[in-house]
């Protein structure tokens, strides 16, 4: 699983919670480099935050679908934004979920496990 995030405090949270479920996490604060670590590292999912500086979660999520190798890749966006808006352009835009901070675990766990066994 990817995980990025801006926020290191996120990044780092998002992973433990993860590791705890026992899956194996690379993360980055960078969303450029993400890019990269999606392509070399085949995630089985990758979860992004939206709000990041150079490069928003959609803007990587368009990019990721448009690489060969990382277009499959299911991709969650998290936000703390409940707009309708966003959540249309996430969907629209090849999200597979879209989850909102602070992440609710028992809401969040059944739709990663779901989509990592699809």
């Amino acid at each position: 699983m990817l995980v990025i995030d801006d926020d290191p405090f996120i990044v780092d949270l998002l992973t433990r919670q993860l590791e705890k479920k026992g899956l194996k996490v690379i993360s980055s604060t960078d969303p450029e480099t993400a890019y990269s670590l999606a392509e070399q590292n085949k995630p089985d999912l990758i979860m992004s935050d939206i709000a990041m500086p150079a490069i928003d979660g959609f803007t990587l999520l368009k990019g990721l679908r448009q690489n060969k190798i990382t277009q499959n890749i299911p991709l969650v966006l998290l936000t703390a934004s409940d707009r309708m808006a966003d959540v249309e352009e996430a969907f629209k835009a090849g999200a597979q979920a879209y989850l909102l901070k602070p992440l609710d675990w028992e809401t969040a766990w059944p739709k990663i496990e779901t989509l990592l066994a699809a």
